[in-house]
């Protein structure tokens, strides 16, 4: 009998092994190539006749635009990830009017220099609030989804007026593990956006506007952050019919942007 389950073992064995080393090798490809799975440059620009801007970060130029110029108060625009942010231009001229805007495209995308990274796209944030606060009275910042996340740290690092966070996350580990929950993420993601680790050191008020049905960031995961902030500088928006790309369609976006960056 025993003979005659050997082969049965052996080839229960060799079906574990084959399973065992293609399992890390998707580990070892997921590992190498994870920025590849996080960011997602768009080639090339929408065209719009808004001014051009150029700020250098360290040895990166980074490129975009500047709208509204010669206001007093100033709003930054940190965009989702395959977003370009000119596409907003329209309306933000329109609801930010008393504002000067700016855009710039993350490194690696458009056509800004280098390679998107977590710690690259930290220190651009730096760079762009320091040159834009050099002009302005009041600087308040916008970020959207992985936006949202820089956004989060320059408002911990600087001292924003105003910060809005648009479909934002708690951390890029909670997000990742939610997306491939059969993957050891914790301890292969090298960016991790934690944005619920740094929401006490922010003192700017602040607007989250959740999509009610957003496919892309779990709403435990914006829960989370939500309490990591100081409750009497937050307020909370959900547009509950909207997804995690087709908020912009939605008029109430756009009010509650206007309302809360323009107010006392």
């Amino acid at each position: 009998m025993e003979k005659e389950s050997e082969p049965i073992r052996r080839i229960l064995i060799t079906i574990i092994l084959i399973i065992a080393v293609v399992y890390l090798a998707i580990c070892a490809y997921m590992y190498l190539n994870q920025r590849a799975f996080i960011y997602f440059p768009q080639p090339g620009v929408l065209y719009t006749s808004e001014k051009p801007l150029e700020i250098r970060s360290g040895e990166i130029t980074l490129r975009g635009w500047v709208v509204n110029e010669g206001s007093d108060e100033a709003v930054i625009y940190f965009g989702g990830n395959a977003e370009r942010p000119e596409a907003n231009i329209p309306d933000f001229k329109h609801i930010f009017n008393n504002q000067t805007i700016y855009l710039l495209n993350y490194r690696g995308y458009g056509e800004s220099g280098g390679s998107p990274t977590e710690e690259g796209l930290y220190a651009d944030a730096l760079a762009i609030y320091d040159h834009v606060s050099q002009n302005h009275s009041k600087v308040s910042v916008v970020g959207r989804s992985i936006g949202a996340g820089v956004a989060t740290y320059l408002a911990s690092q600087r001292g924003v007026d105003r910060l809005v966070l648009i479909e934002p996350f708690d951390n890029m580990v909670n997000v990742a593990r939610a997306a491939y929950p059969v993957f050891p993420v914790k301890f292969m993601l090298k960016d991790r956006y934690d944005s619920a680790g740094r929401a006490g050191n922010i003192t700017a008020r602040t607007l989250i506007i959740m999509a009610g049905k957003d496919e892309i960031i779990p709403g435990w995961s914006t829960e989370n952050l939500i309490s990591e902030f100081d409750q009497e500088i937050l307020e909370v928006v959900v547009i509950e019919d909207a997804t995690h790309n087709d908020i912009q369609n939605y008029p109430q976006y756009y009010t509650v942007l206007e309302e809360f960056v323009s107010s006392e």
